[in-house]
């Protein structure tokens, strides 16, 4: 399946249906109706002025068309799907209009004439009530059977309020996960066990190629789960996705063994549910046109979150007649790195032959102000579906609903605390009734322990285990060699030789096992008979002096910090590391560093800071309170006042992000969990350029910047450029046969194929290039952060002693 779009037709599928919904057979002379037929074989009789007779001598007409095309006739009519499925039931001959209280819009979504419709559905539109209504209303007024509607939700919370909403007509309702697994199950003839992920993560152990040796701080299975999920649910070619990255080698080799090795213990993973009825219903023929006729009117909620792999299934599922009541908002597409596409709504009469579009247009939840300045934002979007959204009568009026709030870096922290206070001073506001997102999960760091410190309740998921990432662990290596540069640890200068890369040797570890302080650096570089080497422990010995003096001169932990981040290069190195995260970048190893910083102002004294953050962190996290969160974790919430924490260019947008687009999307589901106030909280030094658009005072809308090959270093692994080299080094010869025998003894001692390290081309490429520092080498084929982190001092090492 993963080499096919979510668009695929079935075009002979189609053609039969279109060729027999209403037509005779005429093939033997004589017309026949078959749906007649069909319902003479069910017990009606023939004759009579219409297609049938019915007990009690009524003439009915036998419709072949779709449930909602079914014309009003005097006389019954019976529809193709009740006599496909046993039944003579006619069609009601009155559909009363629904008996809820709703508003025109929504009236008109609920009571739309039937077939495919994108129901657009802005936040605090009123979603969840117009698909429940919905589903009351073909049920109970126009009385579709039970047997052919399913509602299809988004996740368990959602499918409940459904089920609770409509318990007394029993709807049928599934998740996306569980109409895949009831799929998959019944194609199967058993219910295969959904493996847990510690079971999912030695399953890839044992099939992936994953080193016996690994790194501290690092997660090499990670990417392996990642991986699988953009091939299985975003439709991708494992030999593209290992293109695309680069720390999946062996995905493509290993991809289909590790569906054979679930396949063999009874077993299926998450992503698996999905997958395996796709191709259950892509293989049989005759199970897939069993199954439609239990999904001829579907509704699916949040249709903006569908990856392509889902949308393919609700197709498979709906055709022929493609009766699909899908409910989204493309303005709120923000899991594009799962590959959820604002596409599938904007173009969904190509998804959805002949739909028609309604759309809720009032926001019944936010303030004016807030109303407003979503749409403002949202008008420098191209890729969307044009709509108009106005607050509801009774909406807040007030013009302060929404506020922009700037302030120094240095001050982001103690701005915040006075704004939650002040809310919390105003009556009937709670500190439940408040949220603080931010764009990562690193940069709540300083909002949980500031509100935390400051005695406001909070409610965090950021725990003490966030300071073993890579760049946090790095940083505070470096900040304890500055306070102490007379008791170094061993671990700790193991940590910073490496971050950033100096290109050292692995036999380096041996020479610093037994140093204790830079003096015993200085004396082992004269002592190191490798020049360059030599050279490279006196530039770390100096790097180290000059922290040391930072803070003996009374330097404060943020001015350490940022002396780490932008004097030693820490933050340049952590930049290369971040090249292949998605836009989601909940996991950025420099947004890591900035959170460390913001959260430095709450403790001068870089002696104590580390003890305070730990003792901090356990004492402040989990509990009720004030919701601390990402936004990609809050989509559906809503709180009385939500503050924006951390506005700023590089972060909202995030640099990582390919989609400035998708990055608008994420402000805007933002701001749009606030019912009465939002604040939108910058540092003044780098504003978000989305805070000009918020207020429609931008010209033109924000784009990404152009990444050039003079930046390759600093661009994700989707836009690096190759450098241009006219002919090979002339030291490419021996550095290839070099790299060959290091990457012969790495590959045996991590116990992994030699391709792992470096593929035959890969390795030549490094070889031509002679690349001599870190971004140089990131900008070779093959050479991305994974590689980078793991392997980037041996093999700048190995091209040194071959340079000599």
């Amino acid at each position: 399946p993963y080499t096919l779009e979510p668009g695929l037709d079935l075009p002979l599928d189609r053609l039969h249906w279109l060729l027999w919904a209403n037509n005779y057979d005429a093939r033997g002379g004589e017309p026949i109706w078959w749906w007649g037929e069909k319902a003479i074989r069910l017990g009606a009789n023939s004759g009579g002025s219409a297609d049938v007779v019915l007990s009690g001598g009524r003439e009915a007409w036998v419709d072949g068309g779709p449930r909602w095309s079914a014309p009003a006739l005097p006389e019954p009519v019976i529809e193709s799907g009740a006599i496909d499925a046993g039944s003579l039931d006619p069609l009601p001959a009155d559909s009363p209009p629904p008996v809820s209280e709703l508003a025109p819009d929504q009236l008109a979504a609920v009571t739309h004439h039937g077939g495919p419709v994108r129901v657009i559905a802005p936040a605090g539109s009123g979603k969840t009530r117009v698909l429940t209504e919905r589903m009351r209303h073909l049920l109970a007024d126009r009385g579709y059977r039970r047997e052919a509607v399913i509602a299809v939700a988004y996740n368990k919370l959602a499918q409940g309020e459904l089920e609770t909403r409509l318990e007394a007509l029993a709807p049928r309702t599934r998740t996306l996960n569980s109409l895949g697994y009831s799929l998959l199950a019944r194609h199967r003839g058993n219910r295969p066990r959904v493996l847990s992920e510690p079971d999912v993560r030695r399953v890839i152990e044992e099939v992936f190629p994953i080193p016996r040796r690994r790194m501290a701080n690092t997660d090499p299975v990670g990417p392996y789960l990642d991986g699988l999920t953009v091939v299985r649910l975003g439709l991708t070619a494992p030999a593209e996705v290992e293109e695309m990255r680069d720390d999946v080698p062996g995905l493509v080799d290993g991809f289909d063994s590790y569906r054979e090795r679930l396949l063999g213990m009874g077993a299926i993973d998450f992503d698996e549910q999905i997958y395996g009825a796709l191709e259950a219903l892509l293989r049989d023929g005759d199970f897939r046109r069993r199954v439609q006729a239990e999904h001829r009117h579907m509704l699916v909620d949040e249709f903006q979150d569908l990856t392509p792999a889902h949308v393919l299934m609700i197709r498979l599922l709906a055709m022929p007649g493609f009766d699909v009541f899908g409910v989204g908002d493309d303005d709120q597409t923000i899991y594009d790195h799962a590959g959820a596409d604002p596409r599938f709504l904007v173009d969904y009469p190509s998804f959805f032959p002949g739909a028609e579009a309604t759309a809720l247009e009032v926001n019944y939840r936010c303030a004016e102000a807030i109303v407003a300045g979503a749409s403002q934002l949202l008008s420098y979007n191209r890729v969307r579906v044009p709509k108009e959204i106005r607050a509801a009568e009774a909406a807040d009026p007030s013009a302060v609903a929404l506020e922009i709030r700037t302030h120094p870096s240095s001050e982001a922290a103690s701005n915040l605390v006075e704004l939650v206070r002040g809310w919390l001073g105003e009556p009937e506001v709670g500190p439940d009734e408040v949220a603080v997102l931010t764009r990562v999960n690193s940069l709540l760091l300083a909002p949980q322990l500031a509100l935390w410190s400051a005695g406001i309740p909070v409610a965090s998921a950021v725990r003490v285990d966030v300071l073993e990432r890579t760049g946090m662990a790095a940083a505070l290596a470096w900040v304890r060699v500055a306070v102490d540069p007379g008791g170094l640890l061993p671990s700790d200068l193991e940590s910073i030789r490496r971050r950033p890369s100096r290109g050292f040797p692995r036999w380096i570890s041996k020479w610093f096992a037994n140093c204790r302080s830079i003096e015993d650096l200085r004396v082992i570089s004269r002592r190191i008979d490798d020049p360059r080497v030599a050279g490279r422990v006196g530039e770390m010995a100096d790097d180290m002096g000059m922290l040391a003096g930072l803070a003996a001169g009374g330097a404060t932990t943020r001015e350490l910090l940022v002396a780490v981040r932008d004097r030693i290069g820490l933050g340049g190195a952590m930049e290369m590391l971040d090249g292949s995260k998605g836009s989601e970048a909940t996991a950025s190893h420099l947004d890591d560093i900035e959170g460390l910083i913001q959260v430095a102002d709450l403790h001068d004294d870089p002696g104590g800071f580390e003890p305070w953050l730990r003792a901090s962190l356990e004492s402040s996290a989990g509990g009720d309170g004030v919701r601390l969160a990402t936004v990609h974790r809050v989509k559906g919430r809503e709180w009385d006042r939500v503050a924006v924490f951390g506005a700023n260019q590089g972060l909202m947008p995030h640099r990582l992000s390919e989609s400035y687009e998708a990055e608008r999307r994420v402000m805007h589901v933002a701001i749009t969990r606030a019912r009465h106030r939002c604040a939108v909280l910058a540092d003044e030094e780098r504003r978000s350029p989305f805070l000009a658009e918020l207020l429609g005072q931008a010209k033109e809308a924000a784009t990404k910047p152009v990444v050039s090959t003079a930046t390759l270093g600093r661009a994700t692994a989707k836009s690096r450029e190759r450098l241009d080299r006219d002919a090979r080094a002339p030291e490419s010869g021996p550095a290839e046969k070099a790299l060959r025998e290091w990457r012969t003894a790495r590959s045996g001692g991590d116990s992994v194929p030699a391709y792992v390290v470096l593929t035959n081309r890969q390795l030549e490429g490094v070889a031509d290039a002679m690349p001599t520092d870190a971004r140089e080498l990131l900008a070779c084929d093959g050479i991305g952060p994974s590689r980078l982190e793991r392997y980037g001092d041996e093999i700048l090492a190995v091209l040194d002693s071959v340079r000599g």
